[in-house]
């Protein structure tokens, strides 16, 4: 069996309602865990996270995440890894998204 590893993810504070009020959340996960099955842990856990991601309704406004990973884990990536290990950090960013019919920069 693949040895474990903690990931933590981060949660900003316009997020934090979602996930009971907590800053950070660790998820102790198997090595060979990819940052897409973090995800789906993720949105089993907290599924009102699930309307902040896009898909393949049209936007409406309101907030909507985007998903960055600390340094090491963005080179172990791009190398063919899984881009998590541990003490890595998975953090989570929040953007608005215009109205509809609200050009940006109008």
């Amino acid at each position: 069996m693949p040895r474990a590893l903690d990931v933590t993810v981060v949660v900003p504070p316009s997020l934090r309602a979602l996930f009971e009020g907590r800053r950070e959340i660790t998820l102790g996960v198997p090595a060979n865990t990819t940052v897409g099955e973090i995800l789906e842990t993720l949105l089993r856990l907290y599924p009102l996270l699930r309307q902040h991601f896009a898909g393949d309704q049209p936007v409406t406004g309101g907030l909507f995440v985007q998903v960055a990973l600390d340094e090491p884990s963005l080179e172990d990536l791009s190398s063919g890894g899984t881009g998590l290990s541990t003490g890595g950090r998975l953090i989570l960013f929040s953007l608005s998204r215009p109205s509809p019919g609200v050009r940006p920069g109008a």
